[in-house]
């Protein structure tokens, strides 16, 4: 069974009132459905959060340019000053997007990381 919204509740209580013919109120709830309706289709931007992690991977990029043999996510974190689960997790964002290469060690659970293209 779908969840009610408050929309659908409105458009109900709405429909209620209309049948009522109690004009005020309808006109109330009308004016509350076209205020969630434009709530609802308003363009979010991007949090501070996200504007900070675009600035940390482009930094995150900037240091595995000068790396010939790729680096770790711990190097990198300590070299950020960042927590390395926050710097994993943007690595892989970067490597989702193919901006860089993850590559696996042999016998280690570290994997380094190196700009696509090097």
């Amino acid at each position: 069974m779908a969840k009610v919204t408050k929309r659908d509740q409105f458009v109900a209580i709405l429909a209620v009132l209309e049948g009522l013919d109690e004009g005020d109120k309808a006109e109330f709830i009308s004016k509350q459905i076209a205020l969630l309706d434009k709530r609802a289709g308003a363009e979010r931007g991007e949090t501070k959060t996200q504007a900070e992690n675009v600035e940390f991977k482009a930094l995150i990029v900037g240091m595995l340019e000068g790396v010939d043999e790729g680096t770790t996510a711990t190097d990198i974190a300590t070299g950020l000053d960042l927590s390395v689960q926050r710097v994993s997790q943007l690595l892989r964002q970067l490597v989702l997007s193919g901006e860089v290469t993850r590559t696996d060690a042999k016998g280690k659970t570290k994997a380094t990381f190196a700009v696509t293209g090097e």
